[in-house]
């Protein structure tokens, strides 16, 4: 038996240590890409998110997506390692790639759903339609987004029920927490009060009137109706959208107060 073992190391082994020069190679050749990959992926991301324009949003995305190459880029080398593995091994690669390509062909069928779903994810992320936290309306369903992935996405609509929705499936987005939302507050004085003087008390009302989540100045418009006993005033203006209630509410109670303090009669 130990003269067998002699034999048989004699005659391949010159092979044997070809194959597993050959192997060690290529673990160090794949361990060296993922390595300089994952620095290049990292660089990139850095350099991205370090622009003081960028928004912690936009931040947290690009994160993710350079999260989502590394992990692209290390199963990709995995594979392709694997492959160049089994070549050094002397095995024949053509029914290993024909068993691959069917099994692949197979999983691809079957699979469909979830590619779609993948794919429409990566592109809402990339295309930074909403994220977490905002108040958003998808495919006719309002709510709150509590969590976003690249397959599903969660809202928790208006009655507290928790909504999930596959990412291929979803058409068409309202993002009601970007940008501004118009507010508009109707305020009547009494006509014996005077227009002019109705008039200039709003002005002097509104321009003392603060809140975190008002966008620019309040515009006093009016009267906007021909009533003798009342005049009736609109004040517009631009807030937050998710706080534009809030700040219509906060408008309404300062009015009321100061209408209060000074004696000015609402109608």
């Amino acid at each position: 038996m130990q003269e067998t073992l002699i034999r048989f190391w004699e005659r391949q082994s010159d092979a044997i240590l070809k194959s597993a020069l050959q192997v060690a190679l290529i673990i160090v050749l794949v361990i060296v890409a993922r390595w300089l990959g994952g620095r290049v992926i990292l660089f990139i991301t850095r350099a991205l998110t370090s622009k003081i324009e960028i928004s912690e949003r936009r931040q947290a995305q690009i994160k993710t997506i350079g999260a989502l190459l590394n992990s692209i880029l290390g199963y990709a080398l995995l594979f392709v390692g694997l492959l160049s593995i089994l070549g050094a091994l002397g095995v024949n690669l053509g029914p290993v790639l024909a068993t691959v390509g069917v099994t692949g062909l197979a999983v691809s069928f079957g699979a469909q759903q979830l590619v779609r779903d993948v794919i429409n994810g990566f592109f809402i992320l990339v295309e930074d339609q909403f994220t977490v936290g905002e108040e958003v309306t998808i495919d006719g369903v309002h709510g709150t987004v509590e969590t976003m992935g690249m397959r599903i996405t969660r809202i928790r609509d208006d009655q507290g029920r928790l909504v999930t929705f596959a990412n291929s499936s979803i058409n068409r987005v309202i993002n009601h927490s970007r940008g501004k939302a118009a507010i508009s507050v109707e305020v009547g004085v009494a006509a014996e009060y005077g227009l002019t003087a109705a008039r200039e008390w709003l002005k002097e009302t509104v321009c003392v009137f603060r809140h975190p989540a008002l966008q620019g100045e309040l515009e006093v418009v009016g009267p906007r109706t021909l009533d003798t006993t009342r005049y009736t005033f609109q004040i517009r203006g631009h807030a937050f959208p998710s706080q534009a209630d809030t700040v219509a509410d906060a408008l309404r109670e300062h009015l009321l107060l100061q209408a209060k303090a000074d004696g000015t009669p609402l109608s």
